[in-house]
């Protein structure tokens, strides 16, 4: 079986897995559940207790309380909805490939995260889903993409 890698992950100092996310454009049903399976097999592999699944404008987040083996113990803890007015503008240089500019702008708004200003703004559901742990960790790690994004070349 091959194992999935998300597509941004939140690491601390030491390296170790905080957060992975995994991002998706569009939020259908029956693709929304297979990138839960998804997120929870990387959860498992990666040894990660908190995931987020972004879906369209739907966030979801996982949590692991290691309870059970092999990922049995994941659960949702819940989902919010993540207005697009919360996002930053796209990177242009990932303009016309909508899945990398939808994905960018999802590791711009978790980075902006980090501001106590940025928190303020989010919808109450919102910031109840991410609570003080989520944010602590947030604004503790280090965020990046999980793997590389290849940019159209020069011209």
């Amino acid at each position: 079986m091959k194992t999935s890698q998300p597509d941004i992950v939140v690491i601390g100092p030491d390296g170790e897995y905080w957060i992975i996310v995994e991002v998706k454009l569009n939020d259908v049903p029956s693709r929304k559940l297979a990138a839960i399976e998804q997120l929870k097999q990387a959860m498992t592999s990666m040894n990660c207790s908190i995931g987020i699944l972004v879906s369209g404008d739907c966030l979801m987040l996982l949590r692991d309380s290691f309870e059970k083996f092999n990922g049995e113990s994941i659960n949702i803890v819940g989902e919010a909805k993540l207005p697009s007015a919360l996002l930053p503008p796209p990177d242009h240089q990932w303009q016309g490939n909508h899945w990398l500019e939808f994905e960018s702008q999802i590791q711009a708004w978790i980075e902006a995260l980090k501001l106590p200003a940025n928190i303020k703004k989010l919808p109450d559901d919102l910031k109840e889903l991410l609570s003080e742990p989520i944010i602590s960790l947030l604004r503790l790690g280090e965020v990046r993409s999980a793997g590389p994004r290849w940019s159209k070349a020069a011209p």
